[in-house]
């Protein structure tokens, strides 16, 4: 049973938790330690990618390597001594690089001797857009937008208390610009606005199971009354950020793709996060006291990832270094009746090995952003 926030009862305030935390390198190529004759070594062998997805142009690669897990539990780099196939084929792969121009989802696994990988999938996508080009290649100053998550939903009778906060707040030009807004409609399933990945993002983040409530970043929850929502972005907002994002939106039948470029402004871990989102859905708004409230933006609908939280805190894209550049294609479900003419992508770069959003950045469908350099 959903708890209605009423107003003038104070709550303490809780921290979000995760869930299902997958391997940290997932996605990645774990390093190869180096020692020994690796002909020799026996052990499980795991087939990994850089890229889950490619465009289907020939020239955009995913990279393809074999690590050997010991019995001592360290990893080795075996790509060089492995077989790898493309299912459906009775001879291996020539490169350890794939490329195609032909769309479509590709399978692979390795052999080495009797042993048999996992399989893997990559899909080579069409009409993926490529993202702007760099205009201050020698920059790191980047400007930072931290995110303001609204969990809500139509039949929540306080709910509109908040979005006439936010109303205000969207229109305050000494704040305006600090934040984007996501609108998780969770509250109740009959909402025109609710998504399996709203209920699933409020229930990680939302830990009160209070509505209407307001968490910001990936993590805090300051408060819901405009004092606290700007006291809160005043003190996380930050004069430079750690990552700039530059990225294009495009779809194809039922996915939007989005091309995503992510520059390090220091030396740090990186996960990169996208969820798609609508505007202008109606759903009549219990307790409403205005006609516009009837009518939702930036709703969640739903978000790139396999998992819950690579689908909330992104996925790993490992180390860099400031100044250095990482590229990414992910995508997000389209379902029917969704109009892709009303939506668009956050992407969220978020630093280090836990949830610390480092910046954010928003691309309607069919558009690019740069990165926006201070």
């Amino acid at each position: 049973m959903k708890r209605i926030l009423f107003f003038a009862v104070f709550l303490p305030f809780f921290f979000a938790g995760c869930e299902g935390t997958a391997p940290e390198n997932v996605g990645e190529t774990p390093a190869d330690p180096g020692t020994g004759n690796i002909s020799e070594l026996t052990g499980t062998i795991t087939l990994y990618t850089d890229n889950d997805i490619i465009k289907a142009d020939g020239a955009y690669a995913a990279k393809l390597t074999v690590l050997l897990m010991d019995k001592a539990g360290v990893e080795h780099d075996v790509t060089s001594e492995v077989d790898i196939y493309l299912e459906g084929s009775d001879s291996p792969v020539e490169s350890r690089e794939f490329r195609t121009s032909d769309p479509g989802v590709y399978s692979f696994y390795a052999v080495r001797g009797f042993d048999i990988s996992n399989t893997i999938s990559v899909e080579a996508a069409s009409g993926v857009k490529d993202f702007p080009s760099d205009s201050r290649p020698d920059d790191t100053s980047f400007r930072h937008r931290m995110l303001l998550l609204q969990h809500t939903g139509n039949e929540c009778p306080n709910c509109p208390r908040v979005m006439d906060i936010l109303r205000v707040l969207s229109n305050d030009e000494d704040y305006n610009t600090l934040y984007h807004h996501v609108a998780s409609h969770s509250y109740n399933t009959s909402d025109a606005a609710y998504s399996s990945a709203a209920a699933s993002l409020s229930k990680v983040l939302n830990t009160t199971g209070y509505y209407p409530w307001l968490t910001y970043n990936l993590t805090t929850t300051e408060g819901y009354y405009l004092e606290d929502i700007k006291e809160s972005i005043d003190k996380l907002h930050m004069d430079v950020a750690d990552a700039g994002i530059s990225a294009a939106v495009s779809h194809s039948g039922d996915k939007v793709y989005a091309n995503v470029s992510i520059k390090a402004g220091k030396d740090a871990r990186y996960r990169v996060a996208a969820w798609l989102l609508e505007d202008s859905i109606h759903s009549v708004q219990s307790g409403a006291t205005a006609s516009w409230q009837n009518m939702h933006e930036n709703c969640l609908r739903s978000m790139a990832g396999a998992i819950r939280t690579e689908c909330i805190y992104g996925k790993s894209i490992g180390e860099l270094e400031a100044g250095e550049t990482h590229d990414l294609i992910v995508s997000m479900d389209l379902e029917s009746g969704w109009k892709v003419e009303n939506c668009k992508v956050i992407i969220i770069a978020v630093g280090g090995d836990g949830d610390d959003l480092v910046n954010c950045t928003v691309c309607p469908v069919g558009s690019k952003v740069e990165y926006e350099y201070n």
